[in-house]
């Protein structure tokens, strides 16, 4: 993102707002929104910094209607702005407390205290973090980079007003819902032929329709009946009668046809939805699931493709019927009545005023409910997968009253919406009947007086008419409330598949189908949260055929540096490259090829424990997948269960205990036959003489590959070329065990500890 980029997003009623207190926007260097003003008082605040001063602009941010224009358009009710000259300021810093947080200054002069700029919330502790990093950089006489990933946007670019959900990006105010059903439609362009044969049957069935109270009530009632009796009286009764029956069994026919069509075209259409919302998903990067709850991705992929599912089969081919049938009803009403017609026509403003209503108010009852239920889903997925724990620390209790909350809470939802429908339905019933009885008022006082050539079948055919007219009215209030719930669905569906991963593939990837292995860090820094660096600086080398122990206390930073290696997430800073090119530059098929990764978080699929090794090379032969089963020393125990490799196990491998699973994990990574290893506490929940079993296993395996290994336990690194000890992000030591021992660093100190303990219990001496 360049400077003029970045500086275009300055919501224009503030930047409108700067200029008028005399700053030149062209200026600013960087700016962030805050929440507080500098007395801890709520405020909308922005605080500015360019070559000279630091701004602080406080007001209240404020979206108003123009008159005579439906847009919105937001202002700024101005109270103050500051202006710090910041020529005696070093850095600035975000210091976080329990609910809230502040940006500071440090001095020049360091005998100087930290002086305080701004309070903010907590919730915006991490937005501010650019602009710090930006005033460090400009004072250290950086280039100020602008990373359009940590600059999102807060507020809606049309109108101002800030985003409900800051990572949905969607302003409920300005959504085109036109350009969603205009998007779902296009799921349907392969379907082009079946659809016109759809909508033809769907006409002629609309005309049979509207023609039937025609048929059925004035031509029997002012043409057959009132002739009087005679002896063709019957045969033109059965003659009108065998009309009725007629096209009511054509009428039946299409309508079969119809609902044939639409059972062979809506289904696909929703599987294509599915496919391509879980397919959208595996490309998105490890970090967009560790922010996103199970439940709620599990309500996109099956309920809000069921609620597109419903919509289109019952509500869009109603929506046609019913619009057709308003345009013929209202036409034959005006020719045979144009008098009682006013009557009706009067009421139809009022019935679209209530449904312009009814379209709002459901849009957010429906939203709410849909939060509610995902966040359901979740807590029952989470428990799910936790019995283990629940059961351990007997909290049946505690969860079942949790789950009732969660339950209680998705009731009330559940419950709002259907006394909205309870309440607002019945009265669009009421207006109707009302306008019914005026109908029939007014039309026998006509066949009262001769007047207006009204007569009994007249008027009967004309109310019936009424009743057809006012039924697409009804469906349209009705079809808002499927609309509301499509239009809601789609959204969540498309922001998955329009999400870009944090980690992209290069436009021309580089193809390295055989790595040899040599990995080199150069100042690499990463953080998981804007503000809190994981990996800080740091530099590695591993050459390939080595293998590389790292070791450091939890939390260190161990499993980050590997999943860098293996690029589950980007750096923010710095390079990683395998043999000489980035790994950001290499196609990610031979990344997962070349790199298997054996973790402290194993997890198998539903499935048989032969197809769960050969999950990395489907096409294994079983003599390859017991070979792998043997040397990951998980053979014996896959040949006393039931059906052997073809057991079958659960979710996570839970028949299996956690070293059965972590041997299968082994085996799976051996079966994958990568160039690079990296074990991330690979025998951690193995007993000591599994362990050795492994450890020789692991030992053959890694010959002739790059081995990168941690383990809390340091004994099981000793082999190792060279070990790095990590200690809060950074590499504190480099060089073999007995290098690191006699140095007597943090290394001694880890090992000591270790060597004591097991001192302490009578093994070692």
């Amino acid at each position: 993102m360049t400077a003029a980029e970045y500086l275009s997003k300055i919501p224009e009623h503030i930047a409108d707002a700067m200029r008028a207190r005399g700053v030149d926007v062209d200026g600013i260097i960087s700016y962030q929104y805050s929440d507080m003003d500098k007395d801890g008082n709520f405020a909308d605040c922005w605080v500015f910094f360019d070559k000279e001063f630091l701004y602080i602009l406080t007001g209240y941010d404020k979206v108003e209607k123009i008159r005579g224009n439906k847009k919105l358009k937001a202002s700024f009710d101005f109270l103050s702005i500051d202006r710090i000259d910041h020529s005696t300021f070093k850095s600035v810093e975000v210091e976080r407390y329990v609910s809230t947080a502040r940006l500071i200054a440090h001095k020049k002069d360091e005998s100087e205290p930290a002086e305080e700029i701004l309070k903010f919330s907590l919730g915006i502790a991490n937005k501010m973090v650019p602009l710090v990093r930006h005033f460090n950089d400009y004072k250290e006489g950086k280039t100020v980079e602008y990373n359009a990933r940590e600059e999102d946007e807060l507020f809606c670019p049309k109108c101002g007003s800030r985003y409900p959900d800051p990572e949905r990006k969607i302003c409920p105010k300005c959504m085109d819902k036109g350009s969603v059903f205009k998007r779902l439609l296009g799921f349907f362009k392969f379907y082009k032929t079946k659809l016109i044969a759809y909508f033809a049957m769907l006409i002629i069935s609309t005309v049979f329709t509207v023609i039937s109270p025609y048929l059925g009530t004035k031509l029997l009632y002012d043409n057959v009946l009132t002739q009087g009796v005679d002896d063709n009286l019957f045969g033109e009764v059965g003659l009108v009668l065998g009309v009725i029956i007629f096209a009511r069994i054509l009428s039946l026919l299409i309508n079969i046809g119809q609902n044939y069509i639409v059972g062979g075209i809506i289904p696909w259409v929703v599987y294509d939805l599915k496919v391509r919302i879980f397919t959208a998903m595996q490309k998105l990067s490890v970090g967009f699931y560790t922010s996103k709850q199970t439940g709620s991705l599990m309500t996109r992929v099956n309920r809000d493709s069921n609620n597109i599912y419903w919509f289109f089969v019952d509500g869009a081919p109603s929506v046609v019927v019913n619009v057709l049938m308003f345009i013929g009803v209202l036409a034959i009403m005006l020719y045979m009545n144009w008098q009682l017609s006013i009557i009706v026509v009067v009421m139809i403003p009022l019935l679209l005023f209530l449904y312009r209503l009814i379209q709002r108010s459901f849009r957010k009852l429906h939203h709410a409910r849909w939060i509610n239920e995902a966040n359901m889903s979740s807590y029952i997925s989470d428990s799910m997968s936790g019995q283990r724990i629940i059961k351990a620390f007997a909290k049946e209790k505690e969860e079942s009253t949790r789950f009732a909350g969660y339950s209680g809470r998705s009731a009330m939802a559940d419950k709002r919406v259907s006394n909205a429908e309870s309440t607002i339905f019945p009265l669009l019933g009421l207006v109707m009947m009302v306008t019914n009885l005026v109908v029939l008022f007014v039309g026998g006082a006509m066949i009262v007086t001769h007047s207006y050539g009204m007569t009994l079948g007249k008027l009967m055919t004309f109310t019936a008419y009424m009743n057809m007219l006012y039924q697409p009215l009804d469906f349209i209030a009705w079809v808002s409330n499927w609309w509301a719930r499509c239009v809601d669905s789609a959204q969540r569906i498309f922001e998955v598949m329009d999400a870009t991963s944090d980690v992209q593939e290069s436009e021309n990837p580089v193809h390295m189908p055989d790595m040899k292995g040599d990995i080199e860090m150069k100042n690499v820094r990463f953080e998981y949260e804007p503000g809190r660096p994981i990996i800080k600086n740091l530099s590695l080398s591993v050459k390939a055929g080595e293998m590389v122990g790292i070791v450091g206390k939890t939390g260190a930073g161990k499993s980050t540096i590997v999943n860098l290696m293996a690029r589950l997430y980007d750096v923010n800073d710095g390079s990683i490259t395998i043999d000489g090119v980035n790994v950001k530059d290499i196609a990610s098929v031979d990344m997962r090829k070349n790199i298997g990764i054996v973790s402290q978080e194993i997890y198998l699929f539903i499935g048989t424990i032969a197809d769960n090794i050969r999950y990395a090379n489907p096409g294994a032969s079983m003599e390859e997948v017991i070979q792998a089963a043997k040397t990951a020393s998980a053979h014996d125990f896959i040949m006393r269960l039931p059906d052997g490799y073809e057991t079958r196990i659960g979710a996570g491998g839970q028949d299996l205990s956690g070293g059965e699973k972590q041997r299968l994990s082994i085996a799976r990574t051996i079966i994958q036959n990568p160039k690079i290893l990296i074990l991330d506490e690979a025998t951690a929940a193995m007993d000591t003489e599994t362990e050795r079993n492994i450890q020789q296993a692991l030992f053959n395996l890694q010959k002739g590959r790059t081995t990168v290994a941690i383990a809390h336990r340091l004994s099981t690194l000793r082999d190792a070329d060279v070990l790095a000890v990590i200690d809060r992000g950074d590499m504190v030591e480099y060089g073999t065990h007995d290098e690191l021992i006699k140095k007597q660093g943090e290394y001694y100190k880890l090992y000591m500890l270790q060597f004591d303990a097991v001192k302490h219990i009578g093994i070692a001496e």
